[in-house]
């Protein structure tokens, strides 16, 4: 006879909550779970190991006493409404985690190279006028010699140069390799991981416009540059004196400087502003934010524009889905993180078990063809 495993109803309660299942949809899987919840019952291991894939939790908090007290381990700066957002779902937290634990290896690897701490990072302060740090970030980031004209191909530039400074990027819209576990931008829009060797940020793609990926990845640059980690959100408002605003207004400054501005003189209708701003790889919103404080445009006029904008915001064409399996593996993992795992097992010092567990898979032939793909192997 199987071994009974005593489960506590808040404990179950908890593991369906954190993986958005309802009850209804665990019952038809479990038919037991009642008697479980009732404490009429209890489940065996083989049960509980299943309950724990199906809800994403593991083993060993299933048969706690009480739920684990999980909070964020890195700043919110996420409101909704004025308000902090105060439960992270189950699949935030599992992606930080996921983020994370690619940094930590990262940064192992970066050390082992000889690596030194990155001079940009907590370089600024929230009280430096946003504009002079948004200079900085263009010239640290070489903005003003790149050509993209869409903003996919600013998004492309801007990662790159990124990269090329020693930040990791990271872009995905599901947990892991989890295609059932999709991320949601309504509770945020990416975050940003600091370390001396190994800076993060990585950005929620799921359904979101190429022109708000690139405006999260400056935006998440302007925190690296205060010194920590922060989770961001999707308010793009440029007032306010908090750093999340500062951030936005940074990345703001940062996209379109002064002297793009007056591209934008001919611009009468939404469409015609989102044309232009689409150019320089930002939305039609951020753009009249930008044109309403460099006082191109009266309080009236953006008001008025913005609503518009705001009520066709489908008009913002979204980054596509699918593509080439080993692009958007790169874009999972990012080009310097990939690159090292690849560079590391060839090299022997990482064992192909733990380097599969990296990349997310138990084919050698997906790890040989990342390989070639990157030009590694």
């Amino acid at each position: 006879m199987s071994e009974r495993i005593a489960v506590s109803q808040p404990v179950l309660s908890w593991a369906l909550k954190r993986s958005e299942r309802t009850f209804e949809e665990a019952l038809m899987k479990f038919p037991k779970l009642r008697d479980w919840m009732e404490g009429s019952g209890q489940p065996t291991l083989r049960d509980l190991e299943k309950f724990a894939g199906f809800t994403h939790t593991s083993l060993g908090a299933l048969i706690l006493p009480e739920p684990p007290d999980e909070t964020l381990p890195i700043a919110d700066m996420r409101t909704r409404e004025s308000a902090a957002i105060e439960r992270p779902s189950g699949n935030l937290l599992d992606t930080i985690d996921r983020y994370q634990q690619f940094q930590d290896w990262y940064h192992d690897y970066a050390r082992e190279q000889g690596a030194e701490k990155l001079p940009f990072l907590g370089s600024a302060s929230s009280q430096d006028k946003p504009h002079v740090v948004a200079r900085s970030v263009r010239e640290l980031l070489l903005l003003d010699q790149i050509t993209a004209t869409t903003p996919d191909q600013w998004r492309r530039d801007i990662v790159k140069a990124l990269e090329d400074v020693g930040v990791l990027v990271m872009m995905s819209g599901i947990v892991g390799t989890n295609t059932h576990r999709p991320l949601s931008t309504d509770e945020f829009r990416g975050f940003s991981l600091y370390d001396n060797l190994a800076p993060l940020i990585f950005v929620n793609v799921a359904g979101e416009p190429y022109t708000a990926q690139n405006f999260t990845l400056v935006h998440e640059f302007a925190h690296l540059l205060l010194g920590h980690s922060a989770l961001s959100g999707g308010d793009r408002e440029l007032g306010g004196t908090d750093e999340e605003a500062w951030c936005n207004r940074v990345a703001a400054f940062a996209l379109l400087p002064d002297e793009v501005m007056k591209a934008f003189g001919a611009a009468r209708t939404v469409q015609a502003y989102r044309n232009v701003a689409r150019r320089f790889g930002v939305s039609a919103e951020v753009a009249l934010h930008r044109l309403h404080g460099a006082r191109r445009i009266d309080k009236e006029r953006y008001v008025e524009l913005l609503d518009a904008v705001r009520a066709d915001y489908g008009g913002e064409k979204r980054g596509s889905g699918g593509g080439n399996f080993y692009n958007t593996l790169t874009a999972r993992l990012g080009r310097p993180l990939a690159t090292a795992i690849i560079t590391s097992t060839l090299e022997g010092r990482t064992g192909f078990t733990e380097s599969f567990r990296l990349i997310g898979t138990h084919k050698r032939e997906v790890f040989d063809k990342l390989a070639r793909h990157l030009q590694v192997a």
